[in-house]
């Protein structure tokens, strides 16, 4: 019972840590949830796999032989908001400078702004929304875009 209180105080620890608001965290993590499950019945995205990083509010999705970081970034306005910014990582982790994708969402996981315009008005907390997401930044990684 002691490990589990210990487990428990650590993760409100690192809530309270956090600049971004719970509600734009936990849109995020369901993103993340989906992302495990763009692959399946989908040959384009057959292999996937995402890695979800505990002590800091990203994923690591592969596919195909790239590596794609997913970061969530604070937003400061009203109405609350984050964004994600997705860059490319080496088989080394190094993380590019520059993103190739980012976009904007909202309290209910509407996507606001995208620098991949079609993702605009898709939602990150449903299914076909996240896969979209996952599936278009996964094309322009593998692509060379960004």
């Amino acid at each position: 019972m002691e490990g589990n209180a210990k487990k428990s105080a650590k993760k409100k620890a690192a809530a309270k840590k956090s600049p971004v608001p719970s509600i734009l965290r936990s849109q995020f993590r369901s993103f993340a949830r989906l992302a495990e499950q763009a692959g399946d019945g989908r040959p384009l995205l057959r292999g996937l796999r995402v890695a979800q990083d505990p002590t800091a509010d990203r994923i690591v999705i592969v596919h195909g032989g790239s590596r794609i970081e997913f970061v969530l970034v604070p937003g400061t306005g009203d109405p609350p908001y984050a964004e994600v910014e997705c860059r490319r990582m080496d088989s080394m982790g190094a993380t590019e400078a520059t993103p190739i994708a980012s976009f904007r969402f909202d309290e209910t996981g509407n996507v606001l702004q995208s620098t991949v315009p079609e993702l605009v008005n898709e939602n990150i907390s449903q299914s076909n929304g996240a896969w979209s997401i996952v599936g278009a930044v996964i094309w322009d990684a593998m692509q060379g875009t960004g």
